[in-house]
């Protein structure tokens, strides 16, 4: 390399804070709330009774936290495909961590732009680190929720995976992903609003103490419900239905899609806590794959406790976990929550 030439790094880092949003809004569909509420295993009527929803002070179906994985997705491969170099998203990529800020509720109707930027990037021997920023707003609205998801790569050495493994993959990955896709577009970050302070309708916060804990929940995951999650949310990703791909890539079995086990996760909490508007935030880091026999369920074990009480704002922070045949799916997860 000569002298003042740069690095793949230093491409890539030079990317970082640069903004892009999509050409054309999402529109949000009440069936499609219903139908990813229903691929969440997330009964919350105000994802599915009107009524019920209105009731609780909304004019639409209200969707499940994690509805941005459906246009994020999407919009975070364009991004590291089309405008960061490096090739970031190499086979071998994994969710470390996703956070999430709520500014206001998604629901049925909203017209929605995504913007997303490489917000960190780092090296640490020889392995790709970093982190991408979505940012959805509504055409009317304006900004409705900020996540960040951090991923983790194997950099320039991908020695690992067989030499074969994009021929093992081209014969099982759905073929239309290429179709009718609008281009990002370079855009600038938007302002983030104050707050709405309003009370939502939640269980009283007199009701809770410090140390309580939620009741247990066990929820089965089955190839079909990985594949209905593919269907509904978009993810195109072979190891989640393909024992080929996912064994050529290092892992024992198919894997259920972190999203699917976070956003089953979150509608576990809003079964607690009953409006999901009332969350404020929410984190997990995945410490381990949740695998996916071919002939029987997967059984995963949902658990979460009020950590902390603040009495002058009335919110509350509840840690959250979920484990797989004794062992830790999540790293430490939290979420905060204004109740009534």
């Amino acid at each position: 390399m000569t002298s003042g030439e740069m690095t793949r790094a230093d491409e890539i880092s030079a990317m970082v804070g640069e903004v892009f949003t999509t050409a054309d809004y999402y529109e949000v569909g009440r069936e499609k709330v219903r139908e990813f509420a229903r691929a969440l295993h997330d009964d919350n009527p105000f994802h599915w009774d009107e009524e019920k929803s209105r009731a609780g002070g909304h004019d639409a179906l209200l969707a499940p936290l994690t509805m941005v994985a459906i246009m994020g997705t999407k919009s975070q491969a364009q991004l590291l495909e089309d405008h960061i170099p490096g090739n970031l998203l190499k086979s071998g990529v994994l969710q470390v961590d996703q956070s999430f800020t709520f500014h206001k509720p998604i629901k049925a109707g909203d017209k929605l732009y995504c913007d997303v930027n490489l917000e960190t990037y780092r090296t640490v021997a020889g392995a790709d680190l970093f982190t991408v920023k979505t940012l959805v707003r509504e055409v009317n609205r304006g900004v409705l929720q900020e996540s960040w998801t951090s991923l983790a790569g194997p950099g320039e050495d991908a020695g690992r995976l067989p030499d074969d493994f994009d021929e093992i993959v081209d014969q099982v990955i759905f073929s239309g992903a290429d179709s009718h896709v609008d281009p990002l577009v370079p855009s600038s970050r938007a302002e983030i609003p104050v707050r709405e302070d309003r009370p939502w309708t939640t269980i009283p916060f007199d009701e809770l103490s410090e140390g309580m804990s939620l009741p247990t929940r066990q929820q089965r995951f089955t190839r079909g419900d990985v594949i209905n999650y593919i269907g509904v949310s978009g993810d195109p990703n072979p190891i989640h239905h393909s024992d080929a791909v996912a064994k050529a890539a290092g892992l024992d079995t198919v894997v259920a899609q972190a999203m699917l086990t976070l956003g089953t996760a979150s509608g576990y909490l809003t079964s607690f806590v009953g409006d999901p508007a009332a969350f404020l935030d929410m984190s997990a880091r995945f410490t381990s794959p949740v695998y996916i026999p071919a002939d029987a369920p997967a059984v995963v074990e949902y658990t979460a406790k009020v950590k902390s009480l603040n009495p002058e704002n009335k919110t509350a922070m509840i840690t959250f976990g979920a484990s797989l045949n004794g062992k830790r799916v999540f790293g430490r997860c939290t979420a905060t929550v204004q109740f009534s």
